[in-house]
């Protein structure tokens, strides 16, 4: 799927999600006709047909919800945030006291994520337990098999690869199906 891609609106945002959700259950055609040459207009009208006629409609609903929140997290690619740090490094997961957090990780307040509660944000770079910091989101956790994604951020002097990304938060991720962009 290419997620690399700016929407001039937001008709033709949903005519994109529509498409590829088509295709993700691999219909390229509804009735006779090929899905790419059905009008913008009327692509998301076959989609919820098809979903209503296939009982996907909160299939579909997650989906798209997946994908808002992954252009919303794009649009922060390369910007400075301010994150706070509720699970600092060596901290233990409040629900999950097995889990120990190998890093600072928090949330970013002035975005919400699909599930309600402020956007989470892994902090890589920063060796020691802190409350506040402010650092660049060098990447998006994109999470396919769950309505969350997580930001990482890191200092602005500090390079990470995807490979490292990954190796940083496996402790967490690793019970996710995922992709990282950058």
């Amino acid at each position: 799927m290419n997620r690399v891609k700016n929407f001039k609106n937001y008709d033709e945002f949903q005519a994109y999600i529509a498409r590829e959700y088509l295709k993700k259950h691999k219909v390229y055609r509804y009735r006779t006709v090929k899905i790419d040459e059905i009008d913008d207009n009327k692509i998301v009208n076959v989609c919820h047909w098809f979903c209503e006629e296939n009982n996907l409609v909160q299939d579909y609903v997650f989906f798209l919800d997946q994908e808002l929140n992954l252009q919303n997290g794009k649009e922060y690619l390369g910007k400075t945030i301010r994150v706070i740090i509720d699970r600092p490094l060596g901290s233990h997961h409040p629900q999950h006291k097995e889990l120990v957090y190998p890093i600072n990780y928090g949330y970013y307040e002035d975005v919400y994520a699909p599930d309600g509660e402020p956007q989470d944000v892994y902090v890589l770079g920063v060796y020691e337990p802190i409350s506040f910091f402010e650092g660049k989101v060098i990447a998006i956790i994109h999470r396919l098999d769950d309505v969350e994604d997580k930001w990482v951020v890191a200092p602005e002097e500090f390079s990470y690869t995807k490979d490292d990304i990954s190796e940083a938060t496996r402790f967490q991720e690793q019970f996710f199906n995922s992709e990282i962009i950058m």
